[in-house]
């Protein structure tokens, strides 16, 4: 092996694994800073890993867990730890994205994916300008599993900086992760000041949202419906 050679694939090996050296820190902190609650919020952030779970579920718990204990801070320790979450498994994704190129199956459409992102990212002025806004605002809303991975593999496909590909998840992730810790920490404090009127209310919420949006779903179908009569009748005219 020559020393060209050499080095790229020591380059490669730490690319591999200074992320997971980062992550194993974390979780060593994680311990140390909370001792007797590391069991149960491990559990939660590697559950935030794995699909169906995600934000809207994962940081709730979070909130439930760390707001008895340090109050209104409970929410942005909340935040912090999704946000740390997926900004570890984003810098992975970021640094082996091209790994995935040989999965097999996977490497097809990694590679096509690939080909089709750099050819819009080169002719569009208008995705390259806000498109970091808008990888931001896809990590921010609620996604199940980890939002940092299917963030960083569109921002590689699409040839983005890797340094604001890093820096879109981590505002995203905050942004999104303290929102849904906020509101999660206002139901509980409702519930704690108004017990079962709290809970009236947010069912009385969801009854309207659900009748609001079958409504508006009707009123679409119907549209539609009427649609395609006209144009039933016109193609028997």
């Amino acid at each position: 092996m020559d020393r060209e050679t050499m080095a790229v694939f020591v380059v490669r090996l730490y690319h591999f694994l200074y992320p997971i050296y980062a992550g194993t820190i974390f979780i060593i902190t994680l311990y140390m800073v909370f001792p007797s609650l590391f069991l149960k919020v491990g559990t939660i952030l590697l559950l935030y890993l794995i699909p169906p779970a995600g934000k809207e579920s994962m940081v709730p718990a979070l909130v439930v867990i760390f707001s008895p204990i340090y109050g209104f801070y409970g929410v942005l320790i909340a935040a912090a730890l999704i946000t740390v979450i997926d900004s570890i498994v984003a810098w992975w994704t970021v640094w082996n994205w091209d790994l995935l190129k040989y999965v097999p199956l996977l490497n097809i459409y990694v590679r096509k994916i690939e080909e089709v992102g750099k050819k819009k990212w080169e002719k569009h002025t208008v995705i390259r300008k806000f498109a970091y806004a808008g990888l931001a605002a896809f990590v921010a809303i609620p996604f199940q599993g980890s939002g940092g991975f299917t963030a960083a593999l569109i921002g590689r496909l699409l040839a983005m900086n890797e340094f604001k590909i890093l820096l879109s998840v981590v505002v995203g992730s905050f942004t999104g992760s303290f929102i849904i810790a906020l509101l999660a920490y206002f139901s509980l404090w409702s519930f704690k000041e108004w017990g079962i009127f709290a809970v009236g209310g947010i069912v009385i919420f969801i009854l309207v949202f659900v009748v609001v949006y079958l409504w508006l779903r009707g009123e679409k179908n119907e549209n539609n419906g009427d649609g395609w009569s006209r144009i039933h009748r016109k193609s028997h005219r």
